[in-house]
């Protein structure tokens, strides 16, 4: 953190201008964020804790952050390298002092040691500790795929091309196009080739109902090989706003616009007429699920457990692809086997005594027929070479 060099600084500055202004880390970081397939970033407690003793040596600080918490629903940011984003993890937990659920940390209590040597007349309190519930093996009740319940979720828009999520109105989430191209059949042998033409961030394709692809950021545009047939057959393309740069000077570049951009092509043409489903994952909870499942398609697993006294807890994600998790009909955030987290924090507000349900909007086709919670997060371990 180097305070005396950056508190020297400001001090200069101050005189430099005639401010007779206090010193003040408006930012200390005492940990980070985390992101899809990178490994946790911890900061070791003692460490900060004796950098933060350098700070209130000769200034006034705020923590960043003392309790980091959660980035629920499609909340979680990215940073951004040019044209690539980074998004973020739905935990917001950053080896904070606190940790997710609001509980004390070895950090935590490595600060509180430091100040009281700095300050010891300064008067500190025993933090609370929140209790945590497990419970295992909770039943799925019920599936549906997403095909079968597309309009429960959505009024469909028609145009002749797709259409930003912005353009329609829609700014988190996912949204599905539909078409029914033409396949003229194969040249010498060769398979047709789809390409779908700047699309962020994450795209899947289904030809006639069944998985053809998924391709993320840079990848989208490569050839996808259509199956060698003709006429006319339905297309689907699932496309993930995966999350939104939430700093600097990015916020406002153009893959900031989500969806897709500029168009789908078979072979030279461009395809026209789609029907887009701006997916409200909301109205969830209202879906009927009598109707179809498919394998290996996006769907929606119904769960179902009572709790006789509501504490915080962990849904427990291992089993399922990717997708967000809704608890009593609340998004309580994405969920992906990528990691490094690989659960969810429930807090004990969103339960009821009674029962309770859960809804897993999971689209890699992949489920376990129970789910469990858990009484602490669970992590994936990951190395650089991951990424």
């Amino acid at each position: 953190s180097r305070a005396d060099m950056n508190f020297d600084r400001l001090a200069a500055f101050n005189q430099a201008h005639g401010h007779d202004w206090p010193l003040m880390c408006m930012e200390f970081w005492d940990g980070w964020f985390n992101r899809w397939g990178e490994p946790i970033i911890r900061r070791d407690p003692e460490e900060t804790a004796e950098d933060l003793r350098a700070v209130i040596q000769r200034g006034s600080v705020n923590l960043y952050m003392f309790h980091g918490g959660t980035n629920f629903g499609f909340m979680n940011g990215t940073s951004a390298r040019k044209d690539h984003d980074l998004p973020q993890v739905t935990s917001y937990d950053y080896d904070a002092p606190l940790n997710e659920q609001g509980n004390p940390t070895p950090k935590y209590f490595a600060i509180q040691k430091m100040i009281h040597e700095v300050l010891p007349s300064q008067a500190q309190t025993t933090p609370l500790v929140k209790p945590a519930m497990r419970q295992a093996d909770n039943p799925l009740t019920a599936k549906v795929s997403l095909f079968s319940v597309l309009d429960q979720l959505a009024q469909p828009v028609a145009a002749s091309y797709p259409q930003t999520q912005e353009f329609l109105g829609q700014y988190t989430g996912y949204t599905l196009y539909r078409t029914n191209p033409l396949i003229s059949g194969t040249d010498k042998g060769t398979p047709a080739k789809l390409r779908v033409i700047d699309a962020r961030d994450r795209v899947q394709a289904f030809f006639d109902g069944k998985s053809l692809a998924t391709q993320y950021q840079e990848a989208i545009g490569d050839d996808i090989l259509l199956p060698e047939v003709e006429g006319r057959h339905q297309l689907d393309l699932l496309v993930e706003n995966m999350s939104r740069v939430n700093y600097g000077s990015k916020i406002e570049a153009i893959t900031q616009f989500k969806g897709i951009r500029t168009g789908v092509m078979v072979d030279l043409h461009f395809i026209k007429d789609y029907l887009q489903y701006p997916l409200d994952l909301n109205k969830a909870p209202q879906l009927d699920f009598t109707g179809d499942w498919q394998a290996g398609t996006p769907a929606f697993y119904q769960y179902g457990f009572d709790v006789v006294k509501p504490q915080d807890t962990y849904l427990d994600c291992r089993g399922f692809g990717k997708g967000v998790m809704l608890v009593n009909g609340v998004n309580i955030g994405r969920f992906w086997e990528k990691g490094p987290t690989l659960s969810l924090y429930v807090p004990a507000g969103l339960l009821h005594t009674g029962h309770n349900e859960v809804i897993v909007f999971e689209t890699e086709g992949q489920y376990a027929e129970a789910i469990n919670l858990v009484d602490h997060p669970i992590f994936k371990e990951l190395n650089t070479e991951e990424e």
